[in-house]
Parts: C-alpha cells; structure tokens; sequence
C-alpha cells in the first residue's frame, strides 16, 4: 500500500517538486547572471566612452599643433571637429555614469577640464591668427599642463573605478554560475532518482493495469523532456557566458567576428546568417563573415535603407506573412524564421547580424541572440578603438612616420623572416647636415617644419614593403626588406638627391636648403642582428660626416 501511495501520489508530487525548484532556480540564476552580464557590458562602455573621450582630446590637441606648425587647413578642420565631437562624448559619459555619483562627479569634473583645455586651445588660435606663432607659443601657460595633467589623472581615476566594479561583478557572474551548476548537479540527479523510484513502483504495483502504465510512462516522458529542456538552456547560457568572456579576449576584429559565427550556430542550430559590417561612409553594410548553408546565397553589401533593422535600430522577426526586408527578398519559406538584428554600441551602428534558422515551435533563439548581438557590438567598439590607439602609439606626431618602437620591433620581425628565406635587408641611416646650425638661424619652428617634410619625402620614395622611422631628432631610418645592396645603395643616392632638391617653405617663407649623409648596412654581409645593423649604419653616417657630408657610405666599405 506504501508503494502505490508513494507511486501515485507522493513520488510524482515530489519530482513535480524538485523540477519545478530546478525551474525557478535556472530562472532566477539566469536573470541573475544576465543583469551581472549587462553591468559587465555597462562598465566596459564607460571605460571604452573615458578612453574614447582622451583619444578625442588628443586628437584635437594634435591637430591644433599640426595646424600651428603648417597651416593646414585640414588640421584645422579636423581640430574643429574633435571640438564639436567633446560635448557630445562628454553628456554620453554623464549619461552612462548617472548611476554613480562617485563617476557622475567625476565626469562633471572631466567635462569643467576638457571646456577649460579647449578655451586654452581657443586663446592659443586666437592669438596665432592675430600675432603669429612665436607670440602663440608665448601665450602657452604652465595651466595647459595642469589642465592636461588633471584630465590623466581624473580618466586614469575614472577607469581604475569601473575596473574595480568589473572584479566585483565577474565575482558575482562566477558565483551565479557555480549557484547553477550546483543546482543542476544536486537537483537534476536527484529527480531522475525520483523518477525511476516513481516508475520502479508502478511497475511493481501495476503491471496488470496497462492504463495506468500508460499514464506512468506518458509522465516520465513528461519529466524527462523538462530535464532535456532545462539541459538545453543551461547549456545556451554557458556557451552566451563563455562568449562573453572569450570576446573580453579577443586581439582583433576578424577574431570577434570568427567567434559570433560559432556561437551562432551553437545557439541556434541549423541556421545561416550573415554579419554585415558599416563602412566608413555609413553608406552601405558589408559581409563580414558568414557560418550555415544557405549563407552563400546571402547580399555581400546592402544599404541600410534596404532592412527595418537597421532603419528603426532595433530587431525585426519575419515569420510566414510578415514584410521582410529588401536585402533578404521573397518571405520565408513555410517553417523558416528570418531575423535582423543591428550591431549598436554606444549610440552608433557597427552592422547587422542577420540570420535564418527553422522555427520549430519549442525553442526562442531571439533572447540569445539579441545578448549576443549586444556582447559582439561592445567587443567590436572596444577592439575598433584599441587599434586607433596602437597606431598612435607606433607613429611619430611630427613626421607621420613610425617611431623609434615600432623600427626596433620591426627590424627583428624582418631579419627573422629575410633570414628564413635567405633574403637580403638593408637598412639606412640619415641624419640632416649641420641640423643644430639650422635650427640656431630658422628656430625650433622651422626645424620642425624641416623635418615634417624630410617625412613627406621618405614616405614618397618607400616601397609599400618598406618601413621608414624617426630614428630620434634629425636622424631617419629606412628598412628595406628582400633588396639587394645595389639597389640599396641606388636608392640611398636618389634620396640623397632628392634632398638636395628639396624646397621647404614655413609661413611664406623660403626655408635654407639642405642635405642628408647616408649610412647603409646590409643583411646579411655586415651582420644578422638588430642591434649590430643599427650601430654599422650609424658608424657608416659618421664616416660620412667625417668625409665631407651630403654622401652615402656603405658599412662594408669601412670594414673587413
């Protein structure tokens, strides 16, 4: 009698039970870890919007000093523009930190900082038009540098804070997720013991009764469906963390990219899609990458007027009878769910991510997919601004060429290959004769304005392959790889040359003319490493100062 209790009523009741506190459980954890996720994303949007804000500055500040030093109109432009641009990035970040006092004082502090460095900016323009630029560098005060040195250390402030509260919620996100794991495991094992116990009874009570087998079995299947199904989504949620997660890692944007597809295909099985990127010129989205079988029959490049997604900024879900966009063409076939999702991050759309899969009635990818969407969005503004920052960080304001950083990594990165294949190198060494005479008649400005155009003249005369670097003052260098010392030394000549031809003017004025010496060493005659190339071409400049300047002299003339 005790067994047909516990099989009728107790053991159901109890599986019931347990299923539906698994349920909830899944539940709350899930909304759990989703808010923890959006606070992750929240954060790095204000990190991403502060270091946005200071690449803004420096950009215009750059600008401003480009324009001072050659009168560019363009400079001037692009200083007007980063400007404008501040305000506006500047009420975004008080909007986004509006939930921090701490953050929303410090941002109203940033925003007093940055309208007093422009008003300097302004003043120093102001007073460049009207007296020139000596008066202009006058009117520089040590304020300029308290001001720049205040916005630092007030961004540095402002990131270490919103790192500090990513620790604390990845914390929060690790243990939601060690909460559901111990709930599966605890839970899900236990009900299914449950379950057999319920079915091992009623086979021992009721095997005459062939209806209530029926109805026994009929609500196994029952549980064991809700298992399956709550497996399912904790597997969907395990793989849109580890996505986030892996995106927070991502190097570069092709990666990023490589990444949603697979996730994709994992979150909703059997679709295809696309993910379309915007161009510059916001005039049109390109494929990206591609994942499923009927990618291929996809547009490679479609306007943004051509999908409601991208027009109204945010999903669209076609089913049958729906009106589809015009980039995907007729309606879905019978089955078919079609979705377009636009790419947005911090008030810009990046793309679209566009897909197809067959709507079978038991699952709802679009949730999923909307947090994916929104991870890749954030992934893709971060990396986009992280490669702006490293080629500022390789190139040489002045000149426009790349850095004395850059040169020395690349230099080992090219010897390592060129000596892989057996391939030749060389690398030049310039330096501008009697530069310090120069700057003493014409002044740092006009030095400036020489060696800005000594950089014109090196990007002119370099070969795509080639690297061209500010060594450092008025010295140059130039790494040719895969080049023979003849052509090397033929090259070092026609700089050589086209120096002596070159006519510099600064503020309507002709500059003197001048000329370069030339050092050259070559891989591998003179030598196989970094550091022994550079100073053989530096000895070899020497050698030609000593014999009279404006000359090219080979490493491996002056040496056995």
């Amino acid at each position: 009698m005790a067994h047909r209790r516990f099989a009728l009523f107790v053991g159901p009741l109890l599986a019931t039970l347990i299923f539906a506190v698994i349920a909830i459980g899944v539940f709350v954890g899930a909304d759990r870890f989703i808010r923890d996720a959006q606070w992750v994303a929240h954060s790095n949007a204000v990190i991403a919007q502060v270091d946005g804000v200071e690449a803004l500055l420096r950009d215009a500040e750059s600008s401003q000093r480009g324009y001072l030093l050659t009168g560019r109109v363009q400079s001037l432009v692009d200083y007007q523009r980063g400007r404008d641009a501040l305000p506006l990035r500047m009420a975004d970040l008080k909007r986004m930190t509006a939930d921090n006092p701490v953050q929303r004082q410090r941002a109203r502090e940033l925003e007093r900082l940055i309208a007093a460095r422009l008003v300097q900016m302004e003043h120093t323009l102001r007073v460049n038009e009207r007296d020139g630029l000596s008066a202009a560098r006058a009117a520089i005060d040590q304020n300029v540098h308290a001001t720049s040195n205040a916005i630092r250390a007030l961004t540095t402030a402002m990131n270490d804070a919103e790192r500090d509260l990513l620790d604390v919620r990845a914390e929060t996100r690790r243990e939601s997720a060690q909460w559901l794991r111990g709930l599966a495991i605890a839970g899900i094992p236990f009900g299914l013991l449950v379950v057999g116990l319920v079915f091992a009874s009623l086979r021992r009570e009721n095997r005459a009764r062939t209806h209530a087998e029926r109805e026994t079995a009929h609500s196994n299947d029952r549980l064991q469906a809700t298992v399956a199904e709550l497996e399912r989504q904790g597997g969907d949620l395990r793989a849109l963390g580890t996505f986030g997660s892996m995106l927070q890692s991502c190097m570069a944007q092709e990666e990023a990219l490589q990444l949603a597809a697979r996730v994709m295909a994992r979150i909703a099985p059997g679709s295809s899609g696309v993910v379309y990127r915007m161009r510059a010129s916001q005039d049109h989205a390109e494929d990206a990458i591609r994942w499923g079988e009927q990618a291929d029959g996809l547009p490679g490049m479609l306007p943004p007027e051509d999908c409601w997604a991208l027009r109204r900024g945010q999903p669209h879900v076609v089913r049958i009878g729906d009106m589809a966009c015009a980039h995907v063409g007729d309606a879905p076939a019978s089955g078919d769910t079609t979705v377009c999702i636009p790419l947005i991050a911090q008030g810009t759309q990046l793309g679209l991510l566009h897909f197809t899969w067959t709507d079978d009635g038991a699952r709802d990818v679009l949730p999923l997919a909307e947090s994916a969407s929104e991870q890749l969005a954030m992934a893709l503004s971060s990396l986009e601004l992280q490669e702006r920052l490293h080629f500022h960080s390789i190139r040489d304001a002045l000149t426009g060429l790349y850095n004395r950083r850059y040169l020395e990594e690349s230099l080992a990165r090219e010897l390592a290959r060129c000596a892989r294949r057996r391939l030749p190198l060389g690398l030049m060494m310039f330096d501008v004769d009697h530069f310090k005479r120069f700057n003493d008649t014409q002044g740092h400005v006009g030095g400036d304005a020489l060696l800005a155009a000594m950089g014109r003249l090196l990007r002119d005369s370099s070969r795509p392959e080639d690297i061209a670097c500010r060594y450092g003052g008025e010295e140059f260098t130039l790494i040719m790889p895969e080049t023979p010392p003849d052509a090397v030394l033929a090259r070092a000549e026609a700089i050589r040359a086209a120096v002596r031809a070159m006519r510099v003017t600064h503020e309507g004025k002709a500059l003197p003319d001048v000329t370069v010496s030339i050092g050259v060493a070559m891989f591998p005659d003179d030598g196989s490493a970094p550091d022994a190339l550079l100073r053989l071409a530096d000895a070899a400049l020497y050698r030609a100062k000593r014999e009279g300047r404006d000359r090219v002299v080979a490493a491996g003339a002056g040496h056995d």
